[in-house]
Order: structure tokens, then sequence, then C-alpha cells
């Protein structure tokens, strides 16, 4: 008896449905176990996940496929930045690496009605978060718009040697036109991928 199974090219496999929405209550598990399984990002307690799925579900997304977290950003308006966007945490599962989900997810925080004001992306990365950098340094080039980028947190004055130096990443002044005029996705649309 041959146990050997022949795999479905990639022709012949169904296309799996993916939706880019904002996160809800329900979601801060997968979430956590999402952000807990990603090599650069730091881990913090279900309970702040919590948080950010509840009051800053609006300026986050989260994509999923097949009903499964495969991607999430969140993400928050600074109180005394109202025209700003801060991204706090990207991560993508890694077999949805490479195949821009983490861009259209940003593009859906952008468009829809929370961010409608913000004219600036602020976000932080360490120096070696190399996939970080391409993903925010391809986004201003999408935008036409600078990018800027100072230390914001200093390894040992903020963080006494125990977590490396975040850079500041500032992108703007922007005009979110150029995303709205693109075809692809609003904060609920489905995506087809393979």
């Amino acid at each position: 008896m041959n146990s050997f199974q022949e795999g479905i090219s990639s022709q012949e496999r169904p296309r799996q449905k993916l939706t880019i929405r904002n996160p809800k209550p329900t979601d801060a598990i997968s979430v956590h176990n999402l952000i807990r399984a990603s090599a650069f990002v730091d881990d913090n307690s279900p309970y702040l996940y919590l948080l950010v799925c509840s009051h800053f579900a609006k300026t986050s997304a989260i994509a999923e496929r097949n009903g499964e977290t495969v991607g999430v950003i969140s993400g928050y308006i600074p109180p005394e930045q109202p025209d700003t966007l801060f991204v706090w945490q990207v991560a993508v599962d890694p077999m949805m690496r490479r195949q821009g989900l983490a861009r259209t997810m940003l593009k859906s925080m952008l468009l829809g009605e929370a961010c409608k004001n913000v004219r600036f992306i602020d976000t932080t990365v360490t120096a070696d978060n190399s996939a970080s950098r391409r993903l925010f340094t391809s986004f201003a080039n999408k935008l036409d718009c600078p990018l800027n980028e100072s230390v914001l947190f200093d390894r040992k004055e903020h963080f006494l040697n125990l977590h490396d130096s975040e850079h500041l990443l500032r992108i703007g002044p922007f005009s979110i036109a150029p995303l709205a005029n693109e075809e692809t996705n609003n904060p609920t649309k489905e995506l087809e991928t393979s």
C-alpha cells in the first residue's frame, strides 16, 4: 500500500478568502498568540491585547484566513497628535509573509474613518528589524513623502541596557489620496489569496 499522496498543484488549490477588519475583544487571544510567535515583536500580557482589541480597535487591523488570525497591526492616535497614527506592533504569520499583507492592513487602517485626519505615521523599530524598516520605507515611497529617523528610546537611558534602542520612523506629511485611488480593499473587503 502506498502512503504517498500527491499534493495539489498551486493551480488546483482552492482560493482562500482573506478578510481584513478591525479587531474585536474576542480576537485578543489569537492576536496574543500571533505576537508571541513573532521574532521581532515584544510579547505583552493577554490583557494588554484585550485593551488593544477594544480601546484601540478602530485604529488597528487584523487579517483572517479561514477564521485564523494571520496578521495584526496595532495602532493608536496619540492624544496630543490627532494627525498622527502611531503603529505599535506589526505581526504576520510566517506563511503569509512577503505577500504585501502588512502593507494592505496598514492601508486599511488609514482608509478607515478613525484615521481620516491622519497625515503622519510614527512607529518605532530596533536597528536590526529589517522587515519593519522595509515595510515603512516602501509605504513612504508609495505615499511619495519623507521618512525621517531618530532615536526615541535609548538602550542605556530608557531601557537600562535591557532592550535595544527604539528608533522613531516618522512618515509624512502625506495625503491618503494615492491609497484611496487604488482599487484594493477597504477595512472590511474580502481578498482572495492562494
